[in-house]
């Protein structure tokens, strides 16, 4: 009986200092955006409708079965896909990928509008404070830009992906009418008019 007490506390003591070293591994030790969370790696990992993997041909047909118009552009040694909504051009990116190209968790949708006056910071700071999902902020070039991310990882369905697909559309859309409408109007410069031909 004295041998089976003493190792039931040493088994009690090994459990609780295994937990005590667990609980000192804080998140603030984990590099930004790890987990202590597994991810998924390759599609098997998840149910086989789902879509936790993609690449730049797939995302291509993925945006165009979603009735958006889709191609692959060859950039360098990657590639990207060039898109459109509506008549608004948008580029859409295959990220966080395991290989070169390849077995990608994560997608970037990204919009110019060079076409809109450049909006003052705290315009773009009140879209970013009042809105969801797509973040704006000014492009190397000073150009108002958007950009939206989609996590793949643990597996979304078809559908949800092209709901994500068609909620970055409407936020192109509404950002286009916001910059717009919230532009600083110009004050109407005057117009250099002809010299009077003098009188003979």
């Amino acid at each position: 009986m004295p041998g089976l007490i003493r190792a039931i506390v040493v088994a009690c003591a090994l459990f609780a200092g295994a937990n005590a070293a667990a609980q000192n591994v804080a998140p603030r030790d984990l590099p930004i955006g790890q987990t202590n969370a597994p991810r998924p790696t390759t599609a098997a990992a998840v149910t086989p409708d789902l879509v936790a993997t993609t690449d730049t041909a797939r995302l291509a047909a993925a945006l165009r079965v979603a009735g958006f118009a889709a191609e692959v552009s060859r950039q360098g040694d990657g590639a990207v896909v060039l898109a459109g909504a509506n008549g608004a051009k948008f580029q859409a990116t295959a990220s966080n990928c395991l290989a070169a190209g390849a077995a990608c968790t994560d997608i970037e949708l990204y919009a110019r509008f060079p076409d809109r006056p450049r909006p003052r910071l705290e315009v773009l700071n009140g879209w970013n404070n009042r809105t969801r999902y797509a973040r704006a902020f000014l492009d190397p070039d000073g150009v108002a830009a958007l950009q939206f991310d989609v996590g793949l990882s643990g597996g979304i369905s078809q559908d949800n992906l092209a709901f994500q697909f068609e909620l970055w559309a409407g936020a192109m859309e509404t950002y286009s009418r916001f910059l717009a409408a919230t532009a600083t109007p110009r004050q109407a410069e005057p117009r250099a008019s002809a010299p009077t031909p003098p009188r003979k």
